[in-house]
């Protein structure tokens, strides 16, 4: 035997005996191998339907470790989590591996009972190699899977998107889609740095972000309205303290929702905002040197100005300087200073002031302005009280910023300590306090239309504005109207912007009717200030103070009280 040469040829001169010994130990020794690798592959073969099919699926999950890099947090200003990532369970099956298609589709159902029989079999005929049949399965489910040995099946971990706050913030955080990726809001705009792990906080703070949109909410439904805005700004370095659009939505669900709520009609939207647009007119006037606080302006006849009639809603019959302009809100008295100091005075400052471009802000959705700019008289006129210029809530807000903050241009920003650009001069600071003065009179006098929101100690000031909505197919609606107020607290420094803008109110038995702004925007400025103010370190104090006159100027203002009806 050939197998045993090499042992003759080492042993040759051994005995007969010892030979045939040593090949018999041999032989037993190969004999011995043999039966047990036949035995091994015996019981592998036995078992391949169990190990190689059934539980392959799911010992990948084993393999399949988690993801390092999850998507970065969003947190508030106050790190409260706004947004985080999670890792979950993913179901999916290779057809091509499953051995009984029907006792599949049993086994599954009875784990997932919301699964179609139908649905399941179209699935498991495909000649895919991978068919996704759960995006995200519980610890439960999978335990269950593994109980069952269902062959031909793959699970895999994913990250997931959550917003725990559900619908707090959901314009401004936006969503991602169903690979992780940002597709709205931050999410879309920081998508690089999320990406990368690294976390974003913003400005926003989520108490006063709930309380904004609690009241907000309320007023809505007490007016019947069909949506609105809502935000408060610090006016010094643009901060956003709170940003609120509805109707809104959640964002765990933003697949899902319609699009109407997904509108950002704070950033995006554009409307006539009225005569909010006459803060703009007169801190133009002042800075214009062509005109003086002390001059006077005929308003007891309607002004006619080619085909357009121009009054007001109520009308007073003498002349009226600047402040009473602002504190009666007089369309009148408006275009005519607009006519003083021209249309490319009113362009050059509405350009300066962000009026007539989008803004920079930290997220896509954003809208830009629609102005008339053909410089015609009438044009000049209407644009001085909020007619033939459409902007975002967002623009007033900081446009008004602007104004009150001794004219230093106020850029608003998601972020929380940005890096700051060097601010450029817009207006003087002697023009922004004589507006400050002014938009305090609106809210304090007896004549101003913003009478509901006077909050004793918090010194608010502002202007009001009520629109008619323009009609998609031209002109405007008598029987649609936007309503707003936009302005600051307290006025002797001012420390916060406060805007507001709902959309088509309904007059109620209780508003005698009435659906104008001083009825429907200025109480929730109120309730605002009185919640929010010491939340943001804002203490009352008296109007008397020596700090209060020291940085403001007492205008007489003359006329009845028209504030119930404006």
């Amino acid at each position: 035997m050939k197998i045993f040469d090499f042992f003759d040829l080492d042993i040759r001169k051994q005995n007969q005996s010892e030979f045939r010994k040593i090949k018999l130990l041999v032989c037993t020794l190969l004999l011995i191998m043999s039966f047990t690798i036949i035995g091994y592959r015996t019981i592998s073969l036995a078992s391949i339907n169990k190990k190689n099919i059934s539980n392959t699926a799911y010992t990948k999950i084993e393999n399949n470790s988690f993801q390092k890099n999850l998507r970065g947090n969003i947190y508030d200003r106050n790190k409260k989590i706004l947004a985080t990532s999670i890792s979950t369970l993913s179901l999916y099956a290779n057809p091509q591996e499953i051995l009984n298609k029907n006792q599949t589709i049993t086994k599954l159902i009875k784990i997932f009972p919301n699964l179609k029989k139908e649905d399941l079999s179209k699935k498991l005929s495909s000649n895919k190699k991978h068919i996704n049949l759960l995006r995200e399965i519980s610890p439960r489910e999978y335990a269950s899977l593994l109980s069952a040995g269902i062959e031909g099946l793959n699970i895999k971990t994913i990250n997931k998107r959550i917003y725990p706050n559900n619908s707090l913030a959901s314009h401004i955080l936006g969503a991602t889609d169903i690979d992780g990726k940002g597709i709205a809001g931050v999410e879309k705009k920081f998508d690089s740095q999320l990406q990368s792990g690294r976390d974003l906080t913003l400005s926003i703070h989520a108490g006063i972000q709930h309380i904004t949109r609690t009241l907000l909410l309320d007023q809505i439904k007490k007016f019947e309205a069909e949506g609105g805005a809502g935000i408060i700004m610090n006016a010094k370095n643009g901060e956003l303290i709170s940003v609120v659009s509805l109707p809104d939505y959640n964002a765990n669900n933003y697949n899902s929702i319609l699009n109407e709520n997904l509108f950002n009609k704070a950033t995006k939207g554009i409307y006539e905002l009225g005569s909010t647009l006459k803060l703009i007119t007169a801190a133009i006037a002042f800075e214009s040197n062509l005109i003086n606080e002390n001059d006077v302006f005929d308003v007891s006849k309607p002004l006619k100005v080619s085909s357009r009639i121009i009054n007001d809603f109520h009308p007073l019959n003498y002349a009226i300087n600047i402040p009473e302009v602002i504190v009666h809100s007089s369309n009148i008295g408006s275009a005519k200073i607009a006519e003083k100091f021209g249309s490319s005075t009113q362009l050059k400052y509405l350009r300066s002031l962000g009026l007539l471009n989008m803004l920079s802000l930290e997220i896509p959705e954003l809208g830009k302005p629609q102005v008339i700019m053909d410089k015609k008289v009438l044009s000049t006129m209407t644009i001085s009280y909020g007619h033939g210029i459409s902007i975002t809530p967002m623009h007033l807000a900081s446009a008004t910023a602007t104004i009150v903050n001794s004219g230093f241009k106020v850029d608003p920003t998601l972020i929380r300590g940005k890096t700051e650009k060097k601010n450029e001069l817009i207006i003087s600071e002697e023009t922004s306090i004589k507006m400050r003065s002014i938009m305090r009179l609106v809210v304090s006098n007896k004549n101003g239309t913003a009478k509901k929101a006077e909050a004793p100690g918090y010194l608010i000031g502002g202007k009001t504005g009520t629109a008619e909505k323009i009609n998609p197919s031209g002109g405007y609606s008598k029987k649609e109207n936007i309503v707003a107020f936009t302005g600051a607290f307290p006025m002797n420094n001012p420390e916060f912007i406060i805007t507001v803008m709902i959309d088509n109110p309904k007059g109620q038995k209780f508003s005698l009717g009435y659906r104008t702004a001083g009825w429907v925007a200025a109480p929730i400025v109120k309730k605002l200030v009185t919640r929010v103010a010491p939340i943001l370190g804002v203490r009352p104090q008296l109007e008397s103070s020596s700090k209060f006159f020291n940085n403001l100027l007492d205008f007489e203002i003359r006329g009845k009280n028209h504030g119930a009806n404006l």
